[in-house]
């Protein structure tokens, strides 16, 4: 329930647990260097403190999530056991890569819900090419052998892929491919996705190709918190968004080592950034004026197994669509 001392509500938070990533993606900004402030890992005493601030806040799930690769932190399955704990839904996106049956059985055991695993590239040259990795079949393997697990052990934990379409040129023959060769090989839900530009840091994956009106992408006003491994000095930055990986030093907005999540959503820093996107003022705002979140485009979900999932909606909540936070 939302303390009545508390003006914002806040259902889902990302709150990235490490900071740093052992792939090199050619679509990632962690490729070409992430600020060495956010390259840390999250004090469990820190994380603590957000969860029980979250709860305040009205907050249901937690996503191990921001940028960097969670499962690099040694504390995985404790974090998850924090979350859990605290009556919340934890869930959790991963490359795969490190996800062997020791790890797999302990984030299941620690009620894990939901774990996402990124594969960009259809088969395995694509998946090398994309993700700078020759680990297409392992992470396969990974996948089948946690979906195994979760019918040994029990519980609630489930198993998704996530995709990213190499070619829009060449959408549906991907689409296909990435059916063939993941989905149906590992026989799990799964979402293939349009690329994004990161916040206007790359500019050759143009949605404003799509679309002509430019309008908020409603982030900031939406009950959504994304809160950073680390900070430029300290932890647990705040962003407006996990689009701006790659430029988190742009777009702190407060901390919550020092803050409670009320100092920072009323804070003047955030106060701004909302009122510029209610008027339209993404060109001041080094980070948005050349987003492609800032366009309308539906197509981008261009194809998933999951009931109910549709463009624009949380990727955890089916119910929270950021269209419904626009001015």
């Amino acid at each position: 329930m939302l303390d009545t001392t508390d003006r914002h509500e806040v259902r889902q938070i990302a709150l990235e647990i490490y900071g740093g990533c052992n792939y090199a993606c050619a679509m990632c900004p962690q490729s070409t260097g992430r600020h060495k402030g956010f390259l840390k890992k999250m004090p469990f005493d820190v994380f603590a403190k957000v969860i029980e601030d979250g709860k305040r806040h009205g907050c249901t799930v937690v996503s191990l999530h921001g940028s960097g690769e969670a499962t690099l932190h040694p504390e995985m399955p404790r974090f998850v056991k924090c979350v859990k704990d605290a009556g919340m839904q934890c869930v959790t996106v991963t490359n795969g890569y490190h996800l062997d049956e020791r790890l797999s059985r302990a984030l299941i055991e620690a009620g894990l819900d939901i774990i996402r695993v990124s594969g960009i590239g259809y088969d395995r040259e694509t998946y090398r090419e994309w993700m700078k990795k020759d680990a297409f079949d392992l992470v396969r393997g990974n996948v089948l052998r946690y979906q195994n697990l979760i019918g040994q052990i029990g519980g609630s934990s489930s198993i998704r892929l996530y995709h990213l379409v190499l070619n829009s040129a060449e959408i549906e023959r991907e689409i296909d491919l990435y059916r063939r060769n993941w989905v149906d090989y590992c026989g799990v839900q799964a979402e293939i996705w349009m690329m994004h530009n990161w916040a206007g840091t790359y500019d050759d994956i143009p949605y404003a190709r799509h679309a002509k009106r430019r309008r908020t992408c409603g982030r900031t006003r939406a009950p959504y918190l994304n809160v950073r491994a680390g900070g430029l000095d300290g932890h647990a930055a705040v962003v407006p968004c996990c689009f701006v990986l790659g430029r988190d030093e742009e777009a702190v907005l407060g901390r919550l080592d020092t803050q409670s999540i009320e100092e920072v959503l009323s804070s003047p820093a955030y106060e701004d950034l909302r009122k510029k996107h209610d008027a339209g003022d993404f060109d001041s705002i080094s980070y948005c004026k050349d987003c492609d979140q800032l366009y309308d485009v539906p197509e981008s979900l261009v194809w998933t197994n999951i009931a109910g999932k549709a463009y624009g909606q949380s990727k955890v909540l089916q119910d929270l669509d950021y269209r419904k936070w626009t001015a």
